[in-house]
């Protein structure tokens, strides 16, 4: 299925919801309410992206470099971050929406427990098409049915690899994988799936699995290369009344009365700080000056197990996981992190001209994986504003004593298993952020409840990864599909409450 632009919507059009952003919260919320029969309206300030068209016949995978120049460039796309993630969709374990003590500090609770969540993973992975199983996996959550699809077969030296790590003594679990691999599927499982562009449309990501079909339901306007201003809110600030949109260098003014705010970080936060009235003057859900606050994520290293003396074929690697030290370690009572593959990329272009050989020959002889802890986030973490922008990000507290014992629980056990592995002891990326509007139920320290429903304001909600109290050790990104759908039914069931029931009129047609 080919998707287009649709014609330019006028602003004094009716929509029961508008929707800022399609990345996977965006994305997902769309697509249930425009299942629901609501009509919605989604802004994305990018444009669709596709393969060059000079590239005859099509590759299967484009590095981001190679389409935006860097892994650090804005995404301003249909689907957002998603155009590039690695499709881990994993559900986070009972303990994360719960205080958990750390070495250094506090993982905070959630409003919201496992439980209340469940119901909406399990839809989320059938909306994601996510391969997976629970075996070798001690923290994996009980579920109430199993993975939609089986996990994706390990392959060459993963499975290699595998083997000997199960037989060293060592619990190894399939990375639940959102793609198309089924009889008529798209998926070929190629290596290439982290940091690049799937040309076959075989990766799920939020364009795929969420904008697509709510486009087909008829009840979506995505409107293209259309940048949110503002939030707009009625006189006395209890309420949203609209989204003030540039297109085209044109200012519009859409009326709404529920608005979803789902631009990622930091964008979320800045366009709440930038529709800021004399009724909220630091922004809005910003009255106790928690708007930024509470940064975290996941404290990232990489390591890179030797395994052949040749050059590594490309294959499918991103398959496997060891998460057995999710709750604690040999030697360490506290949460300690996950180890995972990872999609091969050729990092070492980003490597000095001195580096460069040595990571090119690293990369061709090694898997490629990566270590994740959790992050901690504080109030003192965070954005830091100056009028409408940006002035500074604190980092928040990243865990380095949980990063280092991870880091050497993973040589150790590559080691075990008979591999040399080079993992350089240096400061953790942080990957997978969360927080800066995040979910509670008291306003003081919290900017939404646990609907997503910004505080005190009627009808104004978030709907992504700031939103999220804590990142727990494992990939967010089906958490906040889970999340999305919830506060979708939230909103549907209040607007049916609202009355609102007729028949919505289909949306404008494609160009």
């Amino acid at each position: 299925m080919s998707t287009q632009m649709l014609a330019g919507a006028p602003a004094d059009s009716r929509y029961d919801a508008i929707v800022v952003g399609t990345g996977l919260g965006g994305a997902s919320l769309a697509l249930r309410l425009s299942q629901a029969g609501r009509r919605v309206l989604a802004l994305e300030q990018g444009g669709f992206l596709r393969p060059p068209a000079s590239d005859l016949p099509p590759k299967t995978s484009y590095f981001i470099n190679d389409m935006l120049g860097s892994r650090e460039a804005p995404i301003n796309l249909v689907g957002g971050r998603t155009k590039f993630y690695g499709a881990a969709l994993y559900r986070l374990r009972p303990s994360d929406f719960q205080e958990v003590q750390h070495r250094v500090g506090v993982s905070p609770a959630w409003p919201i427990t496992y439980q209340d969540l469940e119901p909406y993973y399990e839809q989320a992975e059938a909306l994601f098409r996510v391969h997976g199983a629970t075996g070798g996996d001690p923290s994996e959550p009980q579920r109430r049915s199993p993975f939609p699809w089986p996990a994706i077969e390990h392959q060459s030296w993963a499975a290699t690899l595998v083997g000997r790590l199960k037989k060293s003594g060592t619990k190894v679990a399939s990375i639940p994988t959102a793609i198309d691999y089924r009889d008529g599927g798209a998926c070929v499982l190629c290596s290439r799936c982290d940091a690049h562009y799937c040309a076959l449309d075989a990766k799920m990501d939020a364009e795929i699995a969420a904008i697509r079909p709510a486009l087909a339901t008829g009840n979506l306007t995505l409107l293209t290369d259309a940048k949110c201003l503002k939030v707009l809110t009625s006189a006395d600030g209890a309420r949203t009344i609209g989204v003030l949109v540039r297109v085209d260098g044109e200012d519009r003014t859409y009326h709404c009365d529920t608005v979803a705010v789902c631009a990622g970080l930091p964008h979320s936060a800045r366009l709440l700080r930038r529709s800021r009235t004399a009724r909220h003057p630091d922004g809005l859900g910003n009255k106790n000056g928690v708007l930024g606050r509470y940064l975290g994520g996941h404290s990232t290293g990489m390591i890179f197990p030797i395994v052949s003396l040749g050059t590594i074929k490309d294959f499918q690697a991103k398959t496997f996981a060891i998460n057995e030290f999710y709750e604690s370690a040999p030697d360490w009572p506290y949460p300690a992190g996950v180890i995972q593959a990872v999609g091969q990329f050729p990092f070492w272009n980003e490597a000095s001209r001195v580096m460069r050989p040595i990571a090119k020959f690293v990369g061709a002889h090694s898997l490629m994986c990566c270590y994740m802890a959790e992050a901690l986030p504080t109030r003192d973490a965070g954005l830091i504003f100056d009028g409408d922008d940006i002035k500074t990000t604190i980092m928040p507290d990243m865990n380095l004593e949980a990063f280092e014992k991870l880091r050497r629980l993973a040589v150790d056990v590559f080691r075990r298993a008979g591999y040399f592995s080079l993992a350089r002891k240096r400061e953790p990326y942080l990957w997978h952020e969360i927080g800066s509007a995040r979910m509670g139920q008291d306003a003081h320290n919290s900017v939404v409840d646990p609907t997503l429903r910004v505080h005190d304001i009627d009808g104004l909600y978030v709907v992504d990864a700031s939103v999220l109290p804590s990142a727990g050790a494992v990939n967010t990104g089906l958490t906040i599909i889970a999340l999305a759908l919830r506060t979708a039914d939230a909103i549907a069931g209040k607007l049916l409450a609202a009355g609102r029931t007729e028949p919505i009129a289909k949306s404008a047609p494609a160009r």
